[in-house]
């Protein structure tokens, strides 16, 4: 067995079917919210902690907190640490600027979607995608006349090559990624012209996922890759509680073909593939394998049945799996303990897993999350 591997090389190596030398872990980021709490706790970053991430390079940028990430380190890495460690996080990447929307403090993306800023009742602020702006066959047939609104900024890729290298510093990889072909459609069009559409003219859904893709995606794709990423996540929530969003048939028919293209063209550029996808999603995993995605994230443990995944999908690596509304929100320290202790056993025999919250960091305790993460090492040794 390779003792104390690079977080990189512990990771594709994971992700290739193999044992590393400890289980990796996973931290998608972190919201406002989080960090007003994290900044409350005993585990708050200090002054020197902010000059020294200062002199270091990094940025306490929007959603994806390098400081907190950073501040998890063990004392080799980083002396102040917290003596844990984070080896895997992700950076949503949009090589299209946001326009301004029609309402006051909204953003428009290029695809459609509607954000918005909010300050929530205890003053932190939040920005969150309040609707979709194409939400009828007219506005989407009004976009594919505009193709010159999806000229890509490849100077925004270049900004994400550098953060890689800055979180390098501190054993860190970034993964990096943006939307896929599910999310890109149905949240710029909404799930109500999406469902009427793809009943009674299909020719259209198909039409405006093959103009997103060439106009938007694809060319996202290119300029992301010629960046070289060591890996590349991308969003595609399919799932509710109870099962997907939409029949499965209308999945293998609309999505399934785009997403082949995104994965072929990260395979073909050597750089493993991962897909976030949140809700009880069974039903895909078939289709997973087929399409060779590496691994899986998300992966709530409530509503999926995490033990079969690992025995009928050996394949795919699993990520994520920490409840991170119930666990992480409600429990104790020694109980998160516990569930990595457990999970570890169940799913890390053998490799092909990565632990961490199965979301965001919102409104977690921090001290659920450092004992997560200090947990993991404690457990995670082959």
């Amino acid at each position: 067995m390779v003792e104390e591997l690079t977080a990189l090389e512990r990771i594709n190596t994971v992700l290739d079917g193999d044992v590393p030398d400890r289980v990796p872990t996973l931290c998608l980021g972190s919201d406002f919210k989080f960090m007003d709490l994290f900044m409350r706790s005993p585990y708050a970053l200090t002054e020197e902690d902010l000059n020294f991430f200062d002199k270091a390079g990094l940025s306490p940028r929007f959603l994806h907190t390098q400081y907190l990430l950073a501040k998890f380190s063990p004392p080799s890495i980083y002396p102040n640490g917290l003596d844990a460690k984070v080896d895997l996080c992700w950076e949503i990447v949009d090589g299209i600027q946001p326009k301004k929307g029609e309402d006051p403090d909204t953003l428009l993306t290029a695809n459609g979607q509607i954000f918005k800023f909010i300050i929530n009742d205890e003053g932190t602020p939040s920005y969150w995608y309040t609707g979709p702006a194409l939400n009828s066959k007219e506005k989407i047939k009004e976009c594919w006349e505009h193709p010159e609104d999806f000229k890509v900024d490849k100077n925004r890729f270049k900004v994400l090559s550098k953060n890689r290298k800055k979180m390098k510093k501190f054993d860190i990889v970034v993964a990096q990624g943006f939307g896929g072909p599910f999310e890109n459609c149905i949240l710029g069009i909404g799930l109500s012209t999406f469902a009427k559409l793809a009943r009674k003219e299909p020719e259209i859904i198909k039409k405006h996922l093959d103009f997103m893709w060439e106009n938007y995606q694809k060319k996202n794709m290119k300029y992301l890759l010629r960046t070289k990423p060591d890996i590349v996540m991308i969003g595609n929530d399919i799932g509710y509680n109870d099962g997907l969003q939409l029949p499965l048939k209308q999945w293998q028919g609309f999505f399934k073909p785009i997403l082949r293209r995104y994965v072929n063209m990260i395979h073909d550029a050597e750089i493993k593939v991962i897909l976030h996808c949140c809700g009880a999603i069974e039903e895909l995993f078939p289709d997973f394998i087929e399409l060779k995605i590496d691994g899986v994230e998300s992966l709530q443990p409530t509503i999926n049945n995490l033990d079969r995944y690992k025995k009928k999908y050996p394949e795919i690596t699993l990520l994520g799996t920490i409840d991170d509304t119930g666990l992480l929100v409600n429990g104790t320290p020694e109980e998160v303990r516990c569930d990595i202790q457990n999970k570890i056993k169940t799913l890390g025999k053998n490799g092909g897993y990565i632990p961490g919250p199965t979301n965001w960091l919102l409104d977690q305790k921090p001290e659920n999350v450092v004992a997560l993460y200090k947990a993991i090492i404690e457990f995670g040794a082959y």
